[in-house]
């Protein structure tokens, strides 16, 4: 879709807490708006790479109607135990988005064999493992996530199933250069393949709000 332009929000600030992982200053074209629902992600986020740091639940957006140019969801509303949830949450992205703003939005894939394995744990297995240091919920796969969209007003463009690497193991190692460089392409082919829809950790969805 090319460099964003304008002013874009994001959701979820969790990978703005690292150098490594912030997604913001690769796409610097755009002005930002970040927001997570914990203040101390949100003040971290800040901190580390200077964006403005909202607070707040996805659910009830507080800006108007149609003040963004683009939304960013990164793995934002796969957090909720209903499905209902995320419904809720698209409507009032849409509702921020001025018409024919894209929607870039990843949610976990739920035929990753491994994401089934790690929402099946109980929470505080989970925890005490530190494989999933914080809650996870309800999500929805390339053909639930479709219909979700487009009943919230969105038409979809491309869908796609991404991050090949196998996640717990990646994310730590995703600072070092030679991962990235030598490891991570190997992965990414698996996206070519009649099983990127298994091995692929999220689903992501291109969309345009009508």
């Amino acid at each position: 879709m090319g460099p964003p332009t304008g002013r874009w929000l994001k959701t979820d600030l969790y990978e703005e807490r690292s150098p490594h992982r912030a997604l913001l200053p690769a796409l610097a074209s755009a002005t930002w708006v970040g927001a997570d629902v914990s203040a101390h992600v949100a003040r971290r986020a800040r901190a580390q790479v200077g964006c403005t740091a909202a607070v707040l639940d996805v659910r009830a957006l507080p800006f108007a109607d149609g003040s963004f140019d683009g939304v960013l969801s990164t793995s934002t509303l796969d957090h909720f135990d209903d499905v209902a949830d995320i419904d809720r949450s698209l409507a009032e992205l849409r509702r921020v988005l001025r018409p024919g703003a894209p929607l870039v939005l990843t949610l976990d894939n739920p035929a990753h064999p491994l994401v089934r394995l790690r929402n099946a744990l109980p929470p505080a297995v989970a925890r005490r493992t530190g494989l999933v240091p914080f809650a996870v919920g309800a999500t929805l796969g390339e053909a639930d996530g479709r219909a979700a969209l487009e009943a919230a007003g969105f038409t979809v463009g491309r869908t796609a199933h991404v991050l090949h690497a196998p996640h717990v193991i990646g994310t730590r190692l995703a600072r070092f250069g030679w991962y990235e460089r030598r490891v991570l392409p190997g992965f990414a082919a698996l996206g070519r393949t009649r099983w990127a829809h298994r091995t692929g950790h999220f689903v992501a969805f291109l969309a345009t709000a009508r």
